[in-house]
């Protein structure tokens, strides 16, 4: 188990140390010590490309609709040992298509934490998609997330449902406006889904949102019909009709929670199960 016995102000110190001695041991730049490097190893790189080419391969238009199960993790920060115990509960369910992490892999977005993570994540047997979080943004993390996984906004159509991953991060991002016409237009034509899944870091009702963007927020998922609205961020899982409207919101819960949720994908009905490890 990784760094078992250590608290978590001890392992941010020493991950200082590994993120020197991990660009240092890379082929691609050798004189580069800056633990804030976006020098990502070539087999990290663009790692949600490779997934959503994967999952792409599952989802034959040529096949009839079938049920379908998704994992839920989210805020794993530095408790490695409890995302390790995560991607072995979920490797158990054969039955989990692909896994989706809800942001802050990291907690000081620096190079050394994200490829940890990666290295454990490169664990699941199935691919897995990632949304980022506030905490995956500080410090270089930004260009680290972008050069190791991919754009941080981008959708998927599986099995005719359709999941939109939005960056909602702010103040981590020097206040730039989320790109909520972007998420507009992705939301547009809901209708000719089965269901549709929002995935933000944030919920729309945490602190990082004004009232005017949580307004925003509210509206586009009344207005489109979205199924579920699932995030991160706040570390205690939440299931429930937070606005008292029609839109059910999930928020995964932390790692060290020790849980994730599933999500359940039948012809007309879907749901979520939380599942403990």
């Amino acid at each position: 188990m990784v760094f078992n016995s250590l608290n978590k102000y001890v392992t941010k110190y020493l991950l200082v140390s590994i993120s020197i001695l991990l660009v240092l041991s890379s082929c691609d730049k050798w004189f580069e010590y800056s633990p804030y490097s976006a020098n990502v190893p070539v087999k990290m790189r663009q790692t949600t490309t490779r997934c959503l080419n994967k999952i792409s391969e599952m989802n034959s238009s040529g096949f009839p609709f079938t049920r379908f199960k998704i994992a839920f993790i989210s805020d794993s920060h530095l408790n490695f040992d409890d995302l390790e115990d995560a991607v072995e509960a979920i490797n158990r369910d054969e039955e989990v298509v692909f896994t989706i992490h809800c942001g802050d892999m990291t907690d000081g977005g620096m190079l050394a934490e994200y490829m940890i993570s990666w290295n454990i994540a490169d664990k699941l047997r199935r691919p897995y998609l990632t949304v980022t979080g506030n905490h995956d943004c500080l410090a270089n993390g930004e260009y680290i997330y972008q050069e190791m996984f991919g754009p941080k906004d981008y959708s998927l159509e599986f099995q005719q449902c359709k999941f939109v991953f939005f960056t909602d991060v702010i103040w981590e991002l020097n206040n730039r406006e989320p790109d909520f016409l972007w998420l507009d237009n992705e939301l547009k034509f809901s209708t000719q889904y089965r269901h549709v899944f929002v995935i933000a870091h944030i919920p729309p009702w945490s602190d990082q949102f004004s009232p005017l963007r949580t307004v925003a927020y509210r509206m586009m998922m009344h207005d489109h019909g979205v199924r579920y609205s699932v995030h991160g961020h706040h570390h205690d899982p939440y299931l429930g009709y937070y606005f008292s409207d029609s839109i059910p919101y999930l928020v995964v819960g932390s790692v060290d929670k020790r849980g994730y949720y599933e999500l359940v994908v039948e012809q007309d009905s879907c749901w979520f199960n939380r599942i403990q490890y």
